[in-house]
């Protein structure tokens, strides 16, 4: 989430908003808009406009480490699919019960290896 202070008379949804005033915003709401993204409740990378998301904000307010947490996720994704390339989903997905931290309490996966007994 991010904080905005109205600087002058606004109005966002219908509800009018005073200089001075916070405006709480729900990035991951965003990131979730049926207008923007089909299928937003899909994780999908491949979609056509993965890369429109907020997640790392915009304009004057965009993160400063957008570009090394990009290149993390790359590093670790791509490490994690070479040393388990079979990996998949195994099981039901559980969500953490929040709205600010969303992300998975669970998402049990297999390796695709075999186990001898």
């Amino acid at each position: 989430m991010t904080l905005r202070i109205a600087l002058r008379e606004t109005e966002v949804a219908g509800k009018r908003f005073e200089p001075g005033h916070g405006i709480l915003l729900y990035v991951g709401g965003a990131n979730r808009d049926p207008g923007v993204f089909p299928a937003p409740d899909t994780f999908d990378v491949t979609r056509p406009n993965a890369d429109q998301h907020i997640a790392f904000s915009a304009g004057v307010h965009y993160c400063l480490g957008a570009s090394l947490a990009r290149l993390e996720a790359a590093v670790a994704l791509r490490s994690l699919y070479e040393r388990f390339p079979g990996l998949s989903v195994s099981g039901t997905p559980q969500r953490r019960p929040t709205r600010v931290l969303r992300g998975y309490e669970r998402l049990p996966v297999s390796t695709g290896a075999r186990v001898s007994a």
